[in-house]
């Protein structure tokens, strides 16, 4: 991994993988597990791992990420907890069998993908029958940081800096469009898309 990527997941870790942390719950609460097993595609520093399992011991929280540097970044933040499992594995060669995971969720990683045919293949293999993935991606468009969203420190992040981030890592309407197209190839049951907080949103059904 080059210098400059090991430099963004630093940043990362100090800055929106901390001020994110009501986001992580929100997602968490939309995705609704009490049982089963998660699959956290792009995991980063892992905190929707974390969230999704928290208190929950019937749920296996697995997340996944190509980068050395936030796999050990996740693995020191889930600390003893023992339904959370963090995996250094490139999401073009998901190592689990058919019909793993009851649900997988994919939060702002989607724009970073280099072959996303391959990685959404994937996510469609390892869902179980009757299975959900969760599509978010920040929408590039969006003008102003919803409430309960954003944790600050005085008065650090400014909506600013937040809203500059989704510009430079969010979706704009053609390239969500795009998106949408590949998923149904992939013959998901039910493809739901919407809006939640300030990312765009697919729900999806095997």
């Amino acid at each position: 991994m080059g210098l400059r990527k090991r430099i963004s997941d630093a940043l990362y870790q100090i800055g929106p993988g901390r001020y994110y942390q009501p986001t992580y719950r929100n997602i968490a609460e939309a995705i609704g597990m009490t049982e089963g097993s998660f699959l956290d595609v792009g995991c980063g520093p892992g905190w929707l791992c974390m969230h999704v399992a928290a208190g929950k011991l019937d749920i296996d929280a697995i997340g996944i990420d190509h980068s050395a540097q936030m796999v050990a970044a996740a693995r020191r933040n889930k600390g003893s907890r023992l339904n959370v499992t963090i995996r250094e594995m490139e999401a073009t060669s998901i190592k689990f069998p058919e019909g793993t995971f009851d649900a997988v969720a994919a939060v702002q990683t989607a724009h970073h993908w280099n072959d996303p045919d391959a990685i959404l293949a994937e996510i469609h293999r390892v869902l179980k029958p009757g299975g959900q993935f969760f599509l978010y991606e920040a929408d590039k468009e969006a003008t102003s940081v919803p409430d309960g969203w954003i944790q600050r420190t005085l008065i650090w992040p400014p909506d600013l800096v937040v809203l500059n981030g989704w510009r430079r890592f969010g979706m704009d309407d053609d390239e969500w469009a795009s998106m949408e197209v590949r998923v149904r190839r992939l013959g998901f049951r039910s493809v739901r898309l919407d809006r939640h907080g300030f990312y765009r949103r697919m729900v999806l059904t095997k």
